[in-house]
This record gives structure tokens, sequence and C-alpha cells, in this order.
């Protein structure tokens, strides 16, 4: 929901709320009415006129005093402002909403047929390695941040197009996660990248230490891949016969 969007709801809530206070404290207006006929009420007023009145008490009874009864203004004002504060906490509760589901882990799986897993480019590697060294020394928010950025500056080296509805973090974990690597790790890795980017609280020698830790896994992983593919791309290698030397 757009901010525009957010002030019309809140607006035309009020409206109709202030529009149906004012309905519900008029009083009701007859649609319909006779016309006063005078013989009548002069008739009235002679009949009773020669009605007896009961003699007025001397020592009259003091009423009990009557509960406070709020103007219908102040009614109207106490209800419009429970509405308003309903629809505020409405809009930020579905914000909320949004944002978390915005930044829920997206690990989409490939499996075209016709995908082919890329080789495990050299940059990554090196960036994963040299962000593992630079985790060790830093105040741990910096570090972990950097971490991850040195991952995602590095993951368009695969040559894997980035989706148009991705962020850049959910890009980087799609990116790794097409290589057998531990997924557990790399989605620890990525949700302490988002809580020392976006949290306001302080992080500790405990989150470097689980980011030490998820680095150092993703970078075992990728090796090793690495090395696999090394070996498979020799293998797959055309041998040519040796041309036999003319006698």
């Amino acid at each position: 929901m757009s901010r525009r969007g957010v002030q019309g709801t809140v607006v035309g809530g009020a409206v109709v709320m202030a529009a149906l206070v004012v309905a519900a404290s008029g009083r009701p207006v007859p649609l319909l009415s006779r016309p006063v006929d005078d013989r009548t009420v002069t008739r009235l007023e002679t009949v009773t006129s020669d009605v007896p009145r009961p003699p007025t008490a001397t020592t009259a009874t003091s009423a009990p005093p009557l509960p406070f009864e709020p103007s219908p203004f102040l009614v109207a004002l106490v209800q419009i402002v429970v509405v308003l504060t309903a629809i505020v906490v409405l809009v930020v509760i579905a914000q909320l909403l949004r944002s978390l589901l915005r930044r829920r882990p997206h690990l989409a799986q490939h499996e075209e047929p016709d995908f082919a897993v890329p080789l495990v480019p050299s940059e990554l590697l090196e960036a994963a390695r040299d962000r593992l060294r630079d985790l060790e020394t830093g105040e741990p928010r910096n570090a972990i941040v950097a971490a991850w950025l040195g991952l995602e500056t590095s993951a368009a080296a695969t040559g894997l197009p980035r989706q148009p509805a991705e962020t850049s973090t959910e890009y980087t974990e799609r990116v790794i996660g097409v290589w057998p690597v531990d997924s557990r790790r790399l989605g620890d890795l990525a949700t302490l990248y988002r809580e020392a980017r976006f949290s306001v609280h302080e992080l500790g020698e405990a989150h470097r230490r689980r980011a030490i830790a998820d680095l150092r896994v993703l970078v075992d992983d990728l090796d090793r891949v690495a090395a696999q593919q090394a070996v498979q791309s020799e293998t797959a290698a055309p041998r040519h016969p040796r041309r036999e030397e003319e006698a």
C-alpha cells in the first residue's frame, strides 16, 4: 500500500465514522405531521383547567443527583479517535507483514531440464576467503555486513540473471544455492546479515562467531565443488591421439 493510499484510507474512514456518529446523536425528525386544530387545543385547555390539582408538598424530598451524561460532541470525538487508532494499527500491521514476506529467504530451485550448473567462479572463492579473514577484526556488525556484501558483489560472476522481484540478498542466496553447499549455514549467514543491516540492537562476539562458522563451512563446500568440477572438466576433455612419426 502506497503512502497516498494509506492517507486516503485514513481520511475516508474518519469522514464515514464522523457522519455515522452525527447521524446517531441527532434527534428524530418527523417526516409527516398533521395540521393543528385550534378548537381541539382550546377544548383541552378548558378541560384541564377544571380538574383540581393536588396540593403541592411543602417539604419536597431532594431528588437524587443525575448521573454524568457526556455531550454528543465528546462521544463523537472519542469514537473518531478510536476508529483512527484502529486504522493506523491495521496499516502498521500490514506494512510489517509485507516487509517480513519480502525478507523471507527465497531459494529458488533450478529444476529446468536445460539448466546447467555453472562453474564456481574464482572471484566468488577469493571474495569468500577475504571476507572470512575480515570477519575476525573490526566491529561485529560492520564485519558481518561487509562479508555478505562481498558475496553479493562476486555472485554476478556466475552469469545467472537476477529476477525482477528479487532483492540482492535473495539473488545471492539463490546463486550460491545452486551448488551442493550447506543450505542451513547459508540461510543463517543471510539472517545475520539482515540483522546486522536493519536492526538497532547491539551485535556482539557471539554473532561474529556464528558468521565465521557459517562462512567457513561455505568456503569449504565451494572449494570442494570447484575441485570436483575441475576433475570432471579434465575427464571430459577430448583426447587427441598422437600422430605417428613417419619412419
